[in-house]
């Protein structure tokens, strides 16, 4: 009777054991939205959040993930770094597989899905979202986000509330990566020669022109400037100039304000000795190729790759940093914030663990190894920022704390913009290259793009 008894018990707790392990493999699912898929949802800490688990690996089956990089600046060795290395650690059964497209071609946004690829991570720039929410390529977040417990929060504000800008219906459809930051570079053996002061902090625009009148020269035959100054554009940006009316369908660019910008272009190119010919010159040319130039703004990351390569090729440049320039109506206002972000694709059939990488790689300790490479955390962490660069030599005694002075100006974004903006910029170029008016220049400019709006408009209701 006890044999009997005892060999019940051993079967029900076999049955019990075998119970256990297929509830186990229940968790995943086809669609590789359970716990034993993603390793995100059912950990005790997010990544990112307080409690975070670190680089403990989730094992689950291979997978292939597409990471589809559209029109926004990431090398080879930057996805690398930031994506790949990172995300083995606690994903190694996944594989990134790239995929880039700028504006056109057969891989662009209009024309990813035709070209048989789907999406699985979207990388782009605040810049093109209104690209894909005209394409339906925006996967709303908010779910994803109350179920992992993921703060929106730890992102800086300027940039929560530039992407509250892109849609009206209280969606989160992307997560911030890394914010842009733009300083003022100058080339210190430039200035010496001509003994012209260095930029200090806090100049404005008016400053930088009085400079560029004292450095535009000619001598033993070579053709230096003071700057090669940013495309139109980013004039208007600073200023939170609109490019186009959602409601209206018409452009917003023959107006006063507009022409107080290309006004700017024009001074700056008016001084004899600026222009290459009858075209425009090459800022990054003039500056780190040629050294003809004595000042530059562009991103730092960017910027700051083409100096260490010249210091690794024995040719260091004597240089400095200091705060981007701005207008004396906005004072301390730099560039239009223009932040790098992650979208989840509604392609994809791995919504969870996509957007599980995506927490990972905005954990404060990746964000951090970030930032001290020369790409700014997109965090509210001032104490992070004050660390950019730190890992490179070519940062060490430089002046960033001037740097970092500017505040990122706001946006005022429409579905339009990529466009659009391309024509102010041809604008721009018409007038510094002496070809039209300035009034002539933004008429033709928004004539041309009531025009584009209207077909896109069109196209978009079909």
């Amino acid at each position: 009777m006890t044999n009997a008894c005892d060999k019940k018990k051993a079967a029900l707790a076999l049955l019990l054991l075998l119970a256990g392990a297929l509830a186990g493999c229940a968790g995943k699912t086809e669609e590789g939205s359970g716990p034993a898929q993603t390793g995100g949802t059912g950990h005790t800490g997010q990544a990112g959040g307080p409690a975070d688990d670190a680089d403990k690996p989730v094992m689950t089956e291979p997978i292939t993930l597409t990471f589809y990089r559209f029109y926004a600046g990431l090398s080879d060795k930057e996805f690398d770094q930031f994506f790949v290395q990172p995300l083995k650690k606690k994903f190694p059964n996944v594989t990134l597989k790239p995929l880039y497209s700028g504006l056109t071609g057969p891989l662009s946004a209009e024309n990813i899905i035709a070209a048989g690829e789907n999406p699985d991570l979207i990388y782009t720039s605040n810049y093109s979202l209104p690209i894909f929410k005209q394409l339906k390529l925006q996967q709303n977040l908010n779910d994803l986000i109350a179920k992992s417990g993921f703060d929106m929060k730890r992102f800086d504000p300027v940039i929560l509330d530039a992407l509250a800008k892109y849609n009206d219906d209280g969606g989160v459809y992307a997560i911030p990566f890394s914010l842009n930051f733009a300083p003022l570079f100058y080339n210190k053996d430039i200035f010496d020669k001509f003994a012209v002061s260095y930029p200090k902090e806090l100049t404005t625009w008016d400053d930088i022109i009085e400079l560029q009148k004292k450095l535009v020269r000619s001598e033993g035959g070579v053709q230096y400037r003071g700057i090669v100054p940013p495309v139109a554009k980013q004039f208007g940006d600073q200023l939170a100039l609109s490019y186009a009316d959602n409601k209206t369908k018409k452009a917003t660019l023959d107006t006063e304000a507009w022409r107080s910008v290309l006004d700017v272009v024009k001074r700056f190119y008016d001084v004899p000795g600026m222009l290459d010919g009858d075209k425009l010159p090459t800022d990054t040319k003039t500056f780190f190729t040629e050294q003809t130039s004595a000042m530059y703004t562009n991103w730092a990351d960017s910027a700051l790759g083409n100096l260490t390569e010249l210091a690794e090729k024995g040719q260091p440049m004597n240089w400095d940093m200091t705060t981007y320039p701005s207008f004396a109506s906005a004072p301390g206002i730099g560039r239009r914030v223009d932040f790098h972000l992650m979208m989840v694709s509604p392609t994809s059939k791995h919504k969870e663990l996509v957007f599980d990488m995506i927490r990972y790689v905005t954990s404060e300790a990746n964000q951090l190894e970030m930032t001290k490479n020369a790409r700014m955390t997109a965090l509210d962490n001032a104490g992070m920022k004050a660390r950019f660069g730190e890992n490179l030599k070519v940062m060490q005694g430089k002046n960033l704390t001037a740097a970092l002075k500017t505040k990122s100006a706001a946006v005022n974004p429409s579905d339009y913009d990529v466009p659009v903006s391309g024509l102010v910029n041809k604008a721009g170029t018409n007038v510094g290259t002496n070809k039209k008016d300035i009034n002539t220049a933004l008429r033709e400019a928004q004539e041309e793009a009531d025009k584009l709006i209207a077909a896109e408009a069109a196209k978009s209701s079909l």
